[in-house]
């Protein structure tokens, strides 16, 4: 699986991404709406692993994404099968925040999990203070479902129910 547009790239995950990744993954303001801790080396290899293992599972998982001018990292999107149904995820560096690269990314990954996937409902979690994450899942035309407590922190639970014709 690889999406492309003009300036990015998204594509599955490989044990060769996990230097890049975990810069990333073990940035402050990154896991800050996560969990708040900053990943190690170790856990950014076994967050890769669980998505390399989603894809021979489930056929998906969160994928890496990437400039094409120059294929750098940037993040992060995609899918994951949790207790209360298929998550929608993303994270990116800081230094793409911003720029509208979020909603391109997580535009580019819904469409594919709608149309290839064939999801009939997407789930993504946001930190109540997280703006950012909350105006893009609202962009996407996501609803609000419920407050809960993830990580000890509090988050709007949000679901998208895609209606087939």
């Amino acid at each position: 699986m690889i999406i492309k547009n003009v300036r990015l790239k998204v594509e599955k995950f490989t044990i060769s991404d996990a230097f890049f990744w975990s810069k990333i993954d073990s940035n402050p303001k990154v896991r800050h709406f996560v969990d708040g801790k900053k990943q190690t080396y170790s856990q950014s290899v076994a967050y890769i692993k669980k998505n390399i293992s989603s894809y021979e599972k489930s056929g998906f998982g969160r994928y890496i994404v990437r400039l094409r001018k120059n294929n750098e990292v940037i993040g992060m999107c995609g899918y994951l099968e949790e207790n209360y149904g298929i998550d929608f995820g993303y994270r990116y560096n800081p230094s793409v925040w911003g720029k509208g690269i979020g909603f391109e990314v997580a535009k580019l990954v819904l469409k594919f999990g709608i149309k290839d996937l064939k999801f009939q409902k997407i789930y993504a979690l946001s930190h109540i203070e997280n703006y950012g994450s909350i105006r893009i899942l609202e962009k996407l035309n996501f609803e609000k479902q419920d407050m809960v407590v993830i990580n000890s922190q509090h988050a709007i639970l949000f679901v998208l129910k895609v209606e087939r014709n």
